[in-house]
């Protein structure tokens, strides 16, 4: 489906990246989620943390383990879910510098009172407004590809992230070499549009686009890389891992995906009707 306005503000949105990377302008610190009201932010995060309890691998407890988050971005709610479930440290992976404010804080305080396990110690006050407890929080300023740990974790875990990388298989081949044996993985994937295709857009419509078009509205890093359920599972066997269970969490309508389908793109097409129809799924597997 051609939604020609929303293809238009891709495209020059892309062609202004482009023109600040040719001038040699750095991008600035993003936080798209802080930015936003409270309310907004408190309900994105409280998702998170519902989402971790119930999606929670059976039979794991934290205790004595740590935890590697991939790609948090301004949200610190899962950090400090984790050491308030046990967790001894978390390790954040993230392109973007800490979010360390204030605001920050007073989320964490929030979520903690709607009665999340939330640990506030993960963040210490100073002169200059909040740091990171070393004690607990270490970050990682870099992509998960490049994560040189070994042996160390007993959860890496990402929401949301897994869709924007764009080499699965050194990402998934860096968490498996970061766990320890016997460590789980758990990651929720959003294979629906993003960006300028985000609801109410509906979510395949993304898909009807040639690479050539996707590639000039979205360049690597910074797009949905429109990857499907198989190349997620495939890449974490190539790992190592085992156990792999992939769980739908949303899928498209039927008469919506019956309506779409011959118009998907080739690669599209070729995936399995089921397999097509998954907007959104977790993925959970052992070391």
């Amino acid at each position: 489906m051609l939604h020609k306005l929303r293809v238009l503000q891709a495209l020059k949105g892309n062609a202004l990246r482009q023109a600040r990377v040719r001038l040699g302008i750095k991008s600035r610190p993003k936080a798209p989620v802080l930015a936003q009201p409270d309310a907004n932010i408190i309900e994105r995060h409280s998702m998170i943390c519902r989402r971790l309890a119930d999606y929670w691998p059976a039979g794991y407890v934290l205790n004595g383990d740590s935890v590697c988050e991939i790609g948090p971005g301004d949200c610190l709610a899962a950090a400090a879910f984790f050491v308030a479930k046990g967790a001894t440290h978390v390790d954040l992976v993230e392109l973007q510098p800490p979010v360390l404010t204030e605001k920050q804080f007073s989320i964490l305080t929030a979520l903690k009172t709607k009665g999340f396990p939330i640990a506030l110690n993960i963040l210490s006050a100073n002169a200059g407004g909040y740091a990171l407890n070393p004690g607990y929080i270490s970050y990682f300023e870099d992509q998960m590809e490049k994560y040189q740990v070994a042996d160390r974790h007993g959860l890496v875990f990402s929401h949301h992230v897994l869709e924007h990388v764009e080499d699965l298989e050194a990402m998934f081949t860096s968490a498996y070499r970061a766990l320890r044996p016997g460590g789980r993985t758990l990651h929720v994937v959003d294979l629906g549009g993003h960006g300028q295709f985000e609801e109410p857009i509906p979510p395949l419509d993304f898909q009807t686009y040639p690479d050539w078009l996707f590639a000039a509205m979205y360049p690597p890093h910074h797009r949905n890389t429109r990857r499907f359920v198989a190349d997620y599972r495939a890449a974490a066997t190539r790992a190592g891992f085992t156990q792999i269970e992939i769980r739908a969490t949303h899928t498209a309508e039927k008469n919506y995906l019956a309506g779409i389908q011959p118009r998907l793109r080739a690669a599209a097409r070729r995936q399995p009707v089921e397999d097509i129809a998954v907007i959104e799924f977790t993925l959970t597997a052992v070391k």
